[in-house]
């Protein structure tokens, strides 16, 4: 065989095993049908949609935008050959896509200056005209964190403000009532008058001056406690909104909805609240001692969130925050250990000689009037 015979039959070699050779990777590529998507396609070949991006980043040549795959396209597929993007093949049955205004074939706006194709996987962003490519132009609010949450107070403004207090209804005095509603925030709603959240009322007042954006709380007698006293309940909260020349009367708006707070309710004016967030009780030994006056409600204790009175208040140096431990009715509160404890209460109100808290974890349900309580955390002075 001469020379030239020899390299004929070299090349038809060659030939023939090209094809083969292509044929081995058939299993590692997809060709695009319609309807598919790359979400789809990495379910199926990789049994997590999640993993979309992958086949997305081994496909950047031939793959625009991953939101869309077009029939007749050749996509690799993950596996163990090398060089597999290389390898895709620009499909001839490809749409032309919208670029600068102007339609341009995918491998024009490849080339287009400033449309460099960027991968998600690589840089973390997505392609130019991406529904999912932030906009530079939008507003950001930061980044979420659970480490940037608002300092947590140890009594809410709401515990504090809707708080029921023991008064004595004898000798009480309240700042005025309310007179009317004047404007209904939800007119449509048909319910028996009564004030509700952001309506506007008229308080008539009776020996106070208030301002705008002074609060006032609406109150109703509840039952009688004996020589204790009469429980007081918080049904709303208000916050003036405008005077009047004469100045025995203002309008306000309805900010907070505790009960059913109706037109004739007694008013009186707000307390500061007194709690910074962010300050937390701290642990104390040989507290302030007192017992349980009763309950708001002549009820067994069966819960938490329960509001319970106690007979001891500013006058004994008690203050909204502190913390109580109610032990059993035989125990001796000055030397009764923490152990041994029914429950834990929050004061979230006091007067002068009276306190009103919340129950905050309990053990068992047998408190009853005259149980012993001692102070186990106080609030700093």
């Amino acid at each position: 065989m001469n020379g030239a015979t020899r390299a004929l039959v070299l090349v038809t070699a060659i030939l023939a095993v090209a094809p083969a050779a292509g044929a081995q990777d058939t299993g590692r590529t997809h060709r695009v049908r319609t309807g598919d998507t790359l979400w789809e396609l990495a379910a199926q070949y990789l049994a997590d949609p999640f993993r979309w991006p992958e086949l997305y980043d081994l496909n950047v040549a031939v793959v625009e935008d991953p939101h869309w795959i077009f029939p007749g396209e050749s996509l690799d597929l993950p596996g163990e050959h090398e060089g597999a993007a290389e390898r895709t093949v620009q499909s001839p049955e490809r749409r032309a896509v919208r670029v600068a205004g102007e339609r341009k074939t995918p491998r024009e706006a490849q080339d287009s200056p400033g449309d460099a194709r960027r991968s998600f996987g690589a840089t973390g962003e997505f392609p130019e005209g991406s529904v999912f490519r932030a906009d530079p132009s939008a507003p950001s609010y930061g980044d979420l964190s659970i480490e940037q949450t608002e300092p947590r107070a140890v009594v809410s403004m709401s515990d504090f403000y809707s708080a029921a207090i023991l008064a004595d209804q004898s000798a009480f005095v309240s700042a005025g009532l309310t007179a009317r509603v004047v404007s209904e925030a939800h007119p449509s709603i048909k319910l028996p008058r009564a004030a509700r959240l952001n309506d506007q009322v008229v308080l008539h007042l009776t020996g106070v001056e208030v301002g705008v954006g002074d609060y006032l709380k609406a109150v109703q007698w509840g039952r009688s406690m004996g020589i204790a006293g009469h429980v007081l309940h918080t049904v709303g909260a208000v916050r003036v909104t405008r005077t009047y020349p004469s100045r025995d009367s203002v309008r306000a708006e309805v900010v907070q909805v505790f009960g059913d707070y109706r037109v004739g309710d007694l008013m009186l004016v707000a307390e500061e609240y007194p709690i910074v967030p962010g300050i937390q009780s701290e642990v104390e030994e040989g507290g302030t001692v007192g017992t349980v006056l009763g309950f708001t409600e002549d009820q067994t204790l069966v819960a938490t969130t329960e509001t319970l009175f106690l007979d001891v208040g500013a006058l004994d140096g008690v203050q909204v925050g502190d913390l109580f431990a109610v032990f059993p009715a035989t125990a001796t509160a000055e030397t009764a250990l923490i152990e041994d404890r029914l429950s834990l209460v929050r004061v979230v109100h006091t007067s002068e000689e009276t306190s009103t808290a919340r129950v905050t974890a309990m053990r068992d349900a047998g408190m009853r009037p005259g149980t012993p309580v001692r102070r186990v955390e106080r609030m700093p002075q």
